[in-house]
């Protein structure tokens, strides 16, 4: 049986992705071979198919930046040992795949009860959640903090890890979503009927101590001055500018640029933006420690991870256009 991927020719509408069947790789000396299980869908995979993705690569491509699947291979210098193991791995993309090769130093092994989807659910989105809440902004016990989209496919995440760090999660999202996760710890802020700068001030009236902002635009400036006189801001996937045009790397600078004048106009704030992959891959050793500690938890019970839906592999195109249409809560995940 051959294996079959999703392919983005170039830059067109999620119905122009192709679904291209080829003979199942063989894995290199340091590979392993996973039959995948299920792999996620995220912002940047957006960004791809637009042509605007940061780290660009050259078309056609095949998305998708994580996966869990059953190792069913290795090469000649990895572990024979990972045959017949679930694991996960992040990766620069190639995601959408029946069966995809992965250094073998880049997976984390996926700990019984979890399955498959609920790994992805966790897997890249925990993974830049814990690099922002705890790299970026260094949050601590008793601090106050705001998370736009709170019941996205990061947000989910973000909020469960700022509370288990000890910190106060105002989240802000829409009537239905904010409906749909009252499991989730959180102060809520309803965007659609509330003006959302007064109410955070209202809850916190000397301002925050950080702002997770993936929406971008606009919305940046209102998130620096939700900031108390030590907070800080860090932007990430830029919904609000997703449609725009342009080289990439120059709307990045643009973006950066302005983070820095606001950051040395006012001492003692900061803003930064993040992309784990703007700069290559994230560290596997780093990835596989933070990977293995999410799944840990969620094992145990004290991680929840949110799937708002499946869908076949090879209906990405409809996954993709409901991602970009928005609303879900929790992860979008592709089951091959």
């Amino acid at each position: 049986m051959p294996a079959v991927e999703i392919v983005l020719p170039g830059p067109v509408e999620p119905e122009g992705m192709v679904v291209r069947r080829r003979p199942v790789p063989v894995p290199a000396p340091h590979e392993a071979l996973i039959e995948v299980e299920a792999s996620g869908m995220s912002f940047d995979d957006m960004l791809m198919r637009r042509g605007t993705c940061l780290d660009r690569r050259a078309y056609p491509m095949v998305p998708g930046r994580d996966l869990a699947g059953v190792v069913i291979a290795t090469g000649d210098a990895a572990d024979p040992r990972l045959i017949g193991r679930r694991v996960a791995a992040v990766v620069p993309g190639g995601a959408w795949a029946t069966h995809v090769t992965v250094d073998a130093g880049a997976l984390t092994s996926v700990p019984e009860p979890l399955g498959a989807v609920d790994a992805v659910a966790l897997a890249y989105p925990g993974l830049l959640a814990r690099y922002m809440l705890h790299d970026v902004a260094r949050v601590q016990p008793g601090q106050v903090v705001v998370v736009p989209g709170a019941p996205g496919w990061v947000g989910t995440v973000l909020v469960q890890l700022a509370r288990r760090a000890g910190a106060r999660v105002i989240g802000v999202s829409s009537t239905r979503q904010l409906a749909e996760t009252t499991e989730l710890d959180f102060e809520p802020v309803d965007h659609w009927t509330e003006d959302v700068f007064a109410r955070v001030r209202q809850l916190a009236p000397g301002g925050v101590d950080a702002v997770f902002d993936s929406i971008g635009g606009p919305n940046l400036a209102e998130s620096w001055e939700q900031l108390g006189p030590t907070g800080i801001l860090v932007s990430y996937g830029h919904n609000f500018t997703r449609d725009m045009t342009g080289d990439p790397a120059e709307l990045q600078a643009a973006l950066t640029a302005q983070l820095a004048a606001w950051t040395a106009a006012s001492p003692g704030r900061r803003a930064s933006a993040v992309d784990l992959f703007a700069a290559g891959r994230p560290d596997p050793a780093w990835t596989s420690t933070v990977l293995s500690g999410l799944f840990a938890a969620a094992a145990e019970g004290r991680l929840r991870p949110y799937v708002a839906a499946t869908f076949p592999l090879t209906d990405a195109p409809a996954a993709l256009r409901a991602l970009e249409t928005g609303g879900q809560v929790g992860r979008l995940v592709l089951t091959p």
